[in-house]
């Protein structure tokens, strides 16, 4: 495969490793702010635990109420955070191979523009030798009619 091709294809590499990249961002923020809400129903849940216990049995069953569904909330958040988590993860392993693959076809264009430059070099050489040859086969020859 010629380097051109490769840059294009290199080109189009990155552009999905930056994608992976934003949706792996979104992922995370994402979770920040699912683990920020779950920090502040923490905070709640602390505030009922430590308030007095009202003397109406109203007040009472209110209070227990609020307490149990704290307790329920926390829960489901630890789900979401659970499932933010796996999430991240994935887009993590996803952006790990995007990158991956741009890497090593980064490096194999390399390894190519090297071989084409050598290619050339080598090229180049023989057109040089050829050259000096024909000269040198020139003078050669211009030295042969002179002396004749």
């Amino acid at each position: 495969m010629n380097p051109k091709r490769l840059e294009r294809l290199l080109r189009l590499r990155r552009i999905e490793e930056s994608e992976a990249t934003r949706q792996l961002g979104e992922r995370l923020q994402q979770l920040d702010g699912i683990a920020g809400q779950r920090e502040r129903l923490e905070t709640y849940q602390r505030e009922y635990l430590q308030a007095t216990l009202p003397d109406d049995a109203n007040a009472l069953k209110w209070l227990a109420g609020m307490r149990d569904q704290l307790r329920s909330a926390l829960e489901q958040q630890d789900l979401r955070i659970q499932a933010a988590e796996s999430q991240v993860e994935t887009a993590r392993q996803e952006w790990l191979e995007r990158h991956r693959n741009s890497l090593s076809l980064e490096k194999l264009l390399q390894r190519r523009k090297a071989e084409t430059a050598q290619h050339g070099a080598r090229r180049q050489q023989t057109e040089q030798d050829m050259w000096a040859t024909r000269q040198a086969h020139a003078r050669e020859e211009a030295s042969r009619w002179q002396g004749s």
